[in-house]
């Protein structure tokens, strides 16, 4: 028979009838069991604590990843109204030395379609016209 610990008791409360000396209970309201409770406590709002940090990481993440892809769209829309005017201009300076001339008028219309790409498109105009004669 195994000895007797202070605070520890059998489930059946006879180890000797079912043979299982693994089957031991921490006793309620001895200092051992107060003991266990806290560090099983601590253990459990540590854990909690890990597992609600790692959601907020990944709350925290998936924001700025959205952020992110919103500004690459946006940039891509940029991108792709710039593409359009400098197809229309690398046209007109091939048709321009062809004898086909785009006025100002029309490309100062295609320009003013969209004012973020404005500012860029008034530098190119300018610099696909030349010096001044």
């Amino acid at each position: 028979m195994m000895p007797k610990i202070e605070g520890v008791s059998s489930e059946s409360g006879d180890e000797s009838l079912n043979g299982n000396s693994n089957s031991r209970r921490l006793i309620k309201n001895t200092e051992e069991y107060r003991r266990r409770r806290e560090r099983n406590n601590q253990a459990v709002k540590k854990s909690r604590l890990k597992t609600k940090m790692k959601t907020q990481q990944m709350v925290d993440r998936v924001t700025q990843l959205r952020t992110e892809n919103e500004e690459l769209v946006e940039n891509i829309k940029i991108l792709t109204k710039e593409l359009g005017i400098l197809k229309d201009l690398f046209l007109a300076h091939a048709g321009n030395a062809h004898g086909v001339r785009l006025n100002e008028a029309e490309l100062a219309k295609m320009l003013s379609e969209d004012p973020e790409v404005d500012e860029g498109a008034s530098l190119l105009m300018s610099l696909s016209q030349g010096p001044p004669p």
